[in-house]
């Protein structure tokens, strides 16, 4: 074998070409790149939606503006277009599998869900539920194969019905409420933790006496949280959506009410258990495109411009004919020779005449209120 078809790297002898090397390095430095900016990213979509969500009295004093929650939702879904392009989960690998570094990722979907779901925009608040109950399903699914969570919050989030037992029902509450509340402190705790050691408590990474496993258990302790509170915004948005969809069949909000038949369907529901239709719905929202795809060609377009251009065209030979017929209608097309320059001196003369009355009434410098008249 020839002696260049060997190389050292980093202290060990591989069977690759110098080029190869070159390549895989170039490679490396490419997906470094676009780790570095989707962290980079993923870092401002957090903080903001910390600031508009996470934070109850900033929420309660001001709620979002749509226009922010629609930029912050084009954010998100540009970080899970990426994070799907560069495959950083595999339906395969377990919990112990992931990264650290990559494990945040796993809270864009229910991001996305709890900013769609925040929707103020009436109009559309019906598809946003719809969007979100897809989102928050798809993170409960990924938590569940990765065994991220309590049991008993994956139940609740795949029955059809609330239970009917006053009793269990708040039984179920109660122990539920137990959970976020430890799971609040802990987070709080950990983030106070890290703004003491790094400085923000929103900068991802380990650093000082902020450990990796501390980080390790901050991201859990997010997703567990996020799936204690999947259950009731699934049925809190269930319960919203009947409404809206009276309010839609009587003309949209601020419509007068009319009489409607009762909708007998079922409400829009995703079933967990189809994870391979639930994957698909949350890729195509993911990558839908933002802005209204074009309806035409360019040579469509292009026909259609000349088209209106023909019209427009024609309707300014019509006005001027029009314009020309009646003014020689009106001196009888010349026939009264000197006509039309008698009357424009006739309107000329009344004009200068008006202007010297109001010369006259208006001597120069009357209407100067500083003067010295005195």
């Amino acid at each position: 074998m020839a002696a260049d078809e060997f190389d050292e790297v980093g202290g060990h002898q591989a069977a690759y070409g110098k080029d190869d090397v070159t390549d895989m390095n170039n490679v490396q430095v490419a997906c470094d790149s676009d780790e570095r900016s989707l962290s980079s990213r993923f870092y401002r979509a957090f903080r903001h939606y910390s600031r508009l969500l996470r934070d109850s009295d900033a929420s309660e004093i001001a709620p979002p503006e749509q226009k922010e929650l629609e930029e912050l939702i084009q954010q998100l879904k540009e970080i899970g277009a990426h994070v799907m392009q560069l495959r950083l989960f595999s339906p395969n690998e377990e919990l112990v599998d992931i990264s650290t570094t990559d494990l945040k990722y796993l809270m864009v979907p229910y991001m996305l869900a709890e900013v769609v779901a925040a929707s103020r925009d009436m109009e559309k608040r019906l598809e946003s539920l719809r969007q979100a109950l897809v989102f928050w399903r798809a993170f409960a699914a990924d938590c569940q194969r990765l065994r991220v969570g309590h049991q008993d919050d994956y139940v609740a989030i795949d029955r059809e019905q609330e239970p009917t037992d006053p009793a269990s029902k708040r039984e179920e509450k109660i122990a539920r409420y137990k959970r976020c509340k430890e799971l609040d402190e802990k987070v709080a705790y950990l983030f106070s933790k890290k703004r003491e050691d790094l400085g923000d408590e929103y900068l991802w990474g380990a650093g000082s006496s902020f450990d990796e496993d501390m980080e390790r258990d901050l991201i859990l302790m997010l997703l567990r949280r996020a799936v204690a509170s999947v259950p009731e915004n699934i049925t809190s948005a269930q319960q919203e959506m009947p409404l809206l969809e009276m309010m839609m069949a009587r003309g949209g909000p601020g419509a007068e009410p009319v009489e409607v038949r009762e909708v007998r369907e079922k409400p829009y529901m995703v079933r967990i258990q189809d994870r391979s239709e639930l994957q698909r719905l949350y890729r195509e929202m993911v990558f839908r495109c933002p802005h209204p795809l074009a309806t035409m060609s360019i040579e469509e377009a292009a026909d259609l411009e000349i088209q209106e251009m023909r019209e427009k065209e024609a309707e300014r030979m019509v006005r001027e004919a029009e314009e020309r017929a009646k003014d020689a209608d009106r001196w009888w097309d010349g026939d009264r020779y000197g006509a039309k320059e008698e009357w424009e001196d006739e309107q000329r003369l009344y004009k200068d005449r008006d202007f010297d009355e109001f010369k006259d009434e208006h001597p120069w410098g009357s209407g100067n209120k500083m003067a010295n008249i005195g």
